[in-house]
């Protein structure tokens, strides 16, 4: 009984989305790499450490063993790894203290301030983009972001499922936000490439494709896509 409720608690309580900052074991010159903990997409602490192989590419292969940076304390499981949390990648070798392990000022910042993004509609380049403050516990969780555009952003096909960046780079969590930078918003659909970016401030003007010849030009180049 208490099993199946527990399935069940699961279930109506998913595990939040997490992002980590992996280093390289006793390599003090690795930058760091960010990873964006997707229970849907990393359902077991193994899947993790695949995934954390190929995304640091360390000389001593496979990773093994994750660890905390300062006291070396081997993470086992994904439930002790913290959101915004630093940490490092070892084999079969044992743990190599680093002392200069630094958070980025972008890391930082993204853990104590909102954002504010520009979204445009998938396919549309008349309607201008809609500007969305995220506060920040909203960003921890990724699910919420997409909640929040669809919110501001129609979309023909129902909510939104993934946030591209203007040349179609998809974004895999709130980490990759920028503060007034410029998104497209997509459902089920696929992605259109489109010059979304008449809307983008250029030294500091924005060319307003709604008056004029603007909005004929702007027409012709959907018409030749």
């Amino acid at each position: 009984m208490s099993a199946i409720l527990g399935r069940v608690m699961s279930r109506s309580h998913p595990s939040p989305i997490k992002t980590v900052v992996v280093y390289r074991n006793g390599d003090a010159f690795f930058p760091g790499r960010r990873f964006v903990i997707n229970p849907r997409q990393v359902s077991s602490f193994d899947s993790f450490l695949n995934t954390v192989t190929g995304g640091v590419e360390a000389p001593f292969g496979a990773v093994r063993n994750v660890y905390t940076p300062r006291e070396g304390h081997r993470i086992q499981s994904l439930e002790t790894l913290q959101h915004g949390e630093k940490y490092v990648a070892g084999g079969t070798e044992s743990f190599k203290k680093i002392n200069r392990i630094i958070v980025p000022a972008r890391w930082r910042k993204f853990l104590h301030e909102s954002c504010t993004i520009n979204v445009f509609t998938n396919g549309d380049v008349l309607v201008p983009p809609a500007r969305i403050l995220i506060p920040k516990y909203t960003l921890r969780s990724w699910e919420r972001v997409l909640a929040m555009v669809t919110e501001k952003v129609h979309l023909r096909t129902g909510a939104v499922h993934r946030l591209y960046t203007l040349d179609g780079t998809p974004l895999s969590g709130s980490v990759e936000l920028e503060n007034n930078h410029y998104y497209v918003a997509t459902g089920v659909e696929r992605f259109r490439l489109l010059p979304y970016f008449h809307w983008v401030p250029r030294k500091g003007l924005i060319q307003d494709i709604g008056l004029g010849k603007g909005k004929q030009h702007t027409r012709d180049l959907v018409s030749s896509l």
